[in-house]
């Protein structure tokens, strides 16, 4: 790989409007109006949404909970994800949550409430302009009143170490069993949540449901939040070169995140030093060592390219035996370089569709900031078009949520490399492909299968509305 990267074409467009990260003003207009549509795709998404939010709505969670403890993983499953699962020794029990977040008696503990925020901010934001409500469906000022709630308890109270100053260095934060946590996968328990919290407050500050003071908290929260992940990205790429880490466990989704993350903060702030910092990596005041533009040329693969020279060793040349890794000899163009993954069975596509959906996030808001990331090509002429052609072909055989087999996928490059591997995630990223690259026949030709598929997945805020009918 060369040492310098090319630059995403486009010029920084400052806005005063909101919402600006993820979708505009008219963006949410177009999708209100089309759920409007009697049986139509985007009034079957809305009709999902609802019920998420009314079943979060009647749930005895405590919103205003929030934590500021070291413990990394309480974050991960109060603040950034719903599940409680995770890997060994990331897993956290609901009273441990009660206990950590100080929960009121006899409520529940938050659970990926940054998520649910955005669920409820996107719900009422398209309330307000004007999608009808299913029967017996919640009010938008019932999810605005929940969503600020939980906004402003991680605003205030979140993050923070004993001084309240926002916790920064992977040095202040620990495992679940009190230890010092390892500059490793630390700054993706965040990212992955502070995505959906900038969501809530743009779509939210959107339909105005924030006092001036509301807003200059919740601001400052976010320009923490982007000190906090570049920090420890920061960190966890030292570490990575220094021979700790395999290429492949740094060039993957856990950066993409994330870059994700802190370009819709930047965008949020309507900050341009800050958003270019992500993308091409800075100066000393926001430097950033793997930016935007790094990251793209090397965790997509590209015409005539290769494997990375140091990778995760396969223990079996057997792809159904080998573990936590397997990775063929070659690479086709638009392979996710996170494919090497094979600890089970929704790991080895699973992954590298977490990679590619994370790069769709950062593309949709760097389109909304004057960019053009859908046409960018990265150092040996990779695209976001190419990954998703690749992978639609996996939807198309063996099939969504299908697992590949010897004789099943012989149509696709490298089909050897997930043999045993469930076609998991593929749908959204084909969803959102036909909609940006509509004259991709190899996309648009399983389009109508994988919005099917998506209906039963969980609901993706960020990407919401990115869909043909």
């Amino acid at each position: 790989m060369p040492d310098r990267f090319p630059r995403l074409s486009g010029e920084y467009v400052s806005t005063k409007q909101f919402p600006r990260v993820f979708e505009t003003q008219a963006d949410v207009m177009d999708i209100a109006q089309r759920i409007n549509v009697p049986a139509s795709y985007s009034a079957r998404s809305f009709a999902r949404l609802a019920t998420a939010v009314k079943t979060h709505l009647a749930s005895k969670i405590d919103w205003d909970a929030a934590y500021s403890g070291c413990d990394i993983y309480i974050y991960l499953h109060a603040f950034s994800i719903e599940s409680a699962r995770g890997y060994a020794g990331e897993t956290t029990s609901e009273q441990d949550l009660v206990s950590a977040l100080k929960v009121r008696p006899g409520a529940a503990p938050p659970a990926g409430v940054a998520v649910v925020a955005a669920q409820f901010a996107l719900y009422a934001a398209l309330a307000k302009a004007g999608a009808a409500l299913p029967a017996a469906a919640p009010s938008a000022d019932q999810a605005i009143s929940a969503a600020k709630r939980i906004l402003v308890a991680w605003a205030d109270r979140g993050f923070r170490d004993a001084s309240g100053t926002f916790r920064r260095s992977t040095a202040q934060y620990c495992k679940a069993d009190g230890k010092p946590a390892q500059p490793i996968a630390n700054a993706l328990q965040i990212s992955r949540g502070v995505v959906y919290s900038v969501q809530a407050q743009d779509l939210l500050q959107g339909i105005g449901a924030f006092s001036p003071d509301e807003v200059a908290r919740l601001n400052l929260f976010h320009q923490g939040m982007y000190e906090t992940i570049r920090t420890m990205s920061n960190e966890e790429f030292v570490h990575s070169i220094a021979g700790k880490t395999n290429g492949d466990e740094t060039y993957n989704n856990q950066f993409a995140s994330h870059l994700a993350a802190l370009i819709a903060i930047a965008r949020l702030l309507d900050d341009s030093s800050r958003l270019e910092a992500a993308l091409h990596g800075g100066d000393t005041v926001f430097k950033l060592e793997l930016p935007w533009t790094k990251l793209f040329s090397y965790v997509i693969y590209g015409v005539n390219d290769q494997p990375m020279l140091r990778i995760t060793p396969n223990s079996s040349d057997d792809p159904l035996k080998s573990r936590p890794a397997y990775s063929t000899s070659v690479v086709a163009p638009g392979e996710i370089n996170d494919r090497f993954r094979n600890a089970h069975a929704m790991a080895g596509i699973g992954y590298p569709m977490g990679t590619l959906s994370w790069l769709y996030t950062s593309a949709e808001t760097l389109r909304g900031a004057g960019y053009d990331p859908y046409r960018y090509q990265g150092a040996q002429q990779q695209t976001i078009e190419m990954a998703t052609r690749y992978y639609a072909c996996f939807g198309k055989q063996p099939g969504f949520k299908n697992t590949v087999t010897a004789d099943n996928a012989r149509s696709c490059s490298d089909f050897q490399q997930y043999i045993g591997k469930v076609v998991a995630g593929v749908e959204n990223a084909v969803v959102i492909g036909a909609y940006r690259f509509p004259g991709d026949a190899a996309i648009t030709e399983v389009e109508r299968s994988a919005r099917e598929a998506l209906l039963h997945d969980a609901i993706d805020t960020t990407l919401y509305g990115r869909w043909r009918e």
